[in-house]
């Protein structure tokens, strides 16, 4: 039978990932992603946006700046009197992410379950303000979560900086948002949050 070259091949052998371009006059161009054996599309989107592990976790950890809700509610929090054209979008020096440490009680589950955190240690949330409809819903969110008794005992708040963001993941992947919440470059959002956003 006819042999064909293993394009996922390298020159010394060795198996690594590829993008490739396919270009037409006719219409625009595809880019293929080409993973290593065993590799998953997290793997490619992790490399992609945050290099590796080690990287990315890497002082990440060291350096969390943990607040109290309260000022994670005043961070976000906005004159509704001149809301949306009054602010400028995306003026927010800091975002948060928040996440679950502790079981919480039954009536804390439905609101756990609305934003991805069923379980403690599992996934993040992320409140932002990168753009004013966005900023008011993540302060809704905060305040909705300020009004849950002893829930400061369950959750913690991480502050983190606007300016070293790079890249926005919409998913509702827990596994891959804890993934890519190591890095401080990338910003997750649910596919709640991203219908709020517009």
């Amino acid at each position: 039978g006819a042999k064909y070259r293993d394009i996922l091949k390298s020159s010394n052998g060795k198996q690594k990932h590829q993008r490739r371009v396919f270009s037409s006059e006719m219409s625009d161009s595809i880019v293929a992603e080409i993973t290593k054996d065993g590799d998953t599309v997290d793997d490619v989107l992790f490399d992609r946006l945050c290099g590796s592990d080690e990287a990315a976790a890497s002082g990440s950890r060291s350096h969390q700046q943990i607040i109290p809700l309260s000022k994670a509610v005043n961070i976000l929090s906005f004159d509704t009197a001149n809301q949306t054209s009054a602010l400028a979008e995306d003026s927010l020096s800091h975002y948060i992410v928040i996440r679950r440490k502790g079981g919480g009680s039954k009536t804390h589950r439905r609101l756990f379950d609305k934003l991805h955190l069923r379980r403690p240690d599992e996934g993040a949330v992320c409140l932002s303000g990168l753009t004013n409809k966005l900023q008011r819903h993540s302060w809704k969110l905060a305040r909705e979560l300020q009004r849950e008794k002893g829930i400061e005992k369950v959750i913690e708040c991480e502050l983190r900086r606007r300016q070293d963001l790079k890249h926005l993941v919409v998913t509702d992947d827990v596994y891959l948002t804890e993934r890519l919440m190591r890095s401080h470059a990338v910003v997750v959002v649910s596919f709640m949050q991203f219908s709020n956003m517009f």
